[in-house]
């Protein structure tokens, strides 16, 4: 699609005969479609109107009344040295138009005004503005392409068709910290690792793509990722090289580092394996062989009380019934420290969990387990996860067993398991109104053997706590407390929600 002429560009019409100036307009916006024109009735209104419009272009008479277009053309090439001013004058003004010319204008037209005259005048004034308005075009964009290069991350190496080298930018220089007067004139293979094959490649007009290592001017090693280009001229002949190189050497050091960590924690797989292998089989010994002689010496204290217990004295059989007590003791830490490492190591089996009926049977057990006592339990319905039943089953116990055993010294213990929100997450709490305890020591309750009361207020090993936290994170949630002293405590947990159109199954 063609372009109407003067399209762009404003023209500035100054003429104090108001006939002349409609006619003149008229014929310039039917010759000059695309062109913007403004008109004026004499100078001031001239020089008043460019200070708004700012016209590409002026046409101005000479003799007219409030300031003359010589005057006018004098101010305005003051403020516009590169303005293009055409004058239109009679023969009789010979003397001003010698004057104009001398202040600069482009042409002159005589009149009366040969409408062919004018618009050739005007034509080559546009002609010359668009010529200028093009070559600023172009300026401003090598001046952009060049601060691109300059400013660019990454280095810029230009060379010649030969491929010696023309230009490098501030990133070659501060990579390789060689300045470019010690690499200007030299060729690029001289400057790259295996160079004189990457220029074989090249040279033919060919693209090269890489990765390279180089040495900085003292030494020091850096890695880049290569790109060298031809730049073909119009006829399709080389006439320069580029390559544009990125500094990698972070990404290559930390690849390098993956790798020796991969590596690192491979070997440590392997020791984990062995250590695995020689925990279970101390489990072994622990659950057969050290608890075989406990098992004896359970047996004889009661053989000692049953056959001699009369014939004892009351000191004597005081200490075995401690030392039967301690052999029960022993073997149900026994039994707790199995289980401890058994929910560590046990594959999961994730599917579908009703929390809420596996805690009202717990609540039921626990009831049983102690008819004696007052227990107010409120379990919320419908509360499920997807989890490992069996191992889920085993932090309800802890928690539940928990809440009943430290509000053992309640008139009515009142255990509360529901879900709530925290932080916008949902979580999982059982609540109980017993001993409670000092969030100053909340750090301690899931650290296996830590006690936050002594065996004679509450029985127990500490290890229930820290099973219920390693079940928990296993399943990738998380568990956290929160109590005060004689007001009881809150244990919440997270757990996957039910996943919908899950069976079970992993399908």
């Amino acid at each position: 699609m063609s372009t109407k002429p003067g399209a762009g560009f404003t023209l500035l019409y100054v003429e104090d005969e108001e006939v002349t100036r409609e006619t003149v307009l008229g014929l310039l916006a039917r010759r000059f479609p695309g062109l913007t024109i403004r008109g004026a009735e004499n100078g001031a209104k001239g020089l008043e109107l460019f200070g708004r419009i700012s016209p590409d272009l002026v046409v101005t008479d000479i003799k007219m009344p409030a300031m003359s277009g010589i005057e006018m053309s004098r101010q305005l090439l003051a403020l516009k040295p590169s303005l293009p001013v055409i004058i239109t004058s009679a023969h009789s003004d010979m003397e001003y138009l010698i004057e104009a010319i001398e202040l600069g204008v482009s042409r002159y037209v005589l009149k009366p005004i040969d409408s062919g005259k004018l618009f050739a005048a005007i034509e080559a004034c546009l002609g010359a503005l668009a010529i200028g308005r093009e070559l600023a075009a172009q300026q401003a964009f090598v001046r952009k392409l060049s601060r691109a290069v300059q400013q660019s991350p990454s280095s810029i190496v230009i060379t010649d068709p030969r491929g010696f080298i023309e230009y490098v930018n501030p990133k070659f220089v501060e990579l390789t910290e060689r300045p470019e007067p010690e690499v200007k004139g030299r060729h690029l293979a001289t400057i790259l690792q295996g160079g004189d094959a990457i220029w074989s490649s090249v040279a033919p007009g060919n693209q090269w793509h890489g990765e390279l290592t180089g040495e900085r001017k003292h030494g020091a090693p850096f890695h880049e990722a290569a790109s060298i280009s031809p730049v073909f001229d119009e006829a399709g002949t080389i006439s320069n090289f580029v390559a544009v190189l990125e500094d990698i050497t972070d990404r290559v050091q930390n690849e390098r580092e993956i790798r020796q960590l991969n590596e690192s924690l491979s070997t440590r797989a392997k020791e984990l394996e062995i250590a695995n292998r020689d925990l279970e089989g101390f489990s072994y010994t622990v659950s057969h062989d050290l608890r075989a002689p406990l098992t004896n010496i359970n047996g004889y204290c009661q053989v000692i009380l049953e056959l001699y217990g009369e014939k004892l004295e009351p000191g004597c059989k005081e200490f075995i019934d401690i030392i039967f007590n301690e052999t029960v003791n022993m073997n149900q830490l026994i039994r707790t420290l199995l289980e401890f490492s058994r929910v560590s190591r046990s594959e999961l089996s994730k599917q579908p969990v009703d929390l809420s009926d596996m805690a009202l049977l717990i609540a039921a057990a626990q009831q049983l387990a102690e008819p004696g006592r007052r227990f107010s339990f409120s379990i919320a319905p419908d509360l499920t996860a997807y989890g490992d039943p069996d191992l889920l089953k085993v932090v309800l116990q802890n928690l539940i067993s928990n809440a009943c055993k430290y509000s053992a010294q309640k008139d009515e213990a009142r255990i509360e398991f529901l879900k709530t929100e925290v932080d916008g997450t949902e979580a999982f709490v059982v609540r109980d109104n017993g001993a409670g305890f000092n969030m100053e020591y909340a750090g301690k309750l899931f650290s296996p053997f830590q006690r936050l009361h002594t065996d004679r207020e509450f029985k127990g090993f500490g290890v229930g706590l820290a099973t219920v936290q390693r079940i928990v994170q296993r399943h990738g949630g998380r568990v956290w407390a929160e109590g005060e002293v004689g007001k009881g405590a809150s244990f919440f947990f997270t757990l996957p929600a039910l996943e919908p159109g899950r069976d079970g199954t992993g399908l």
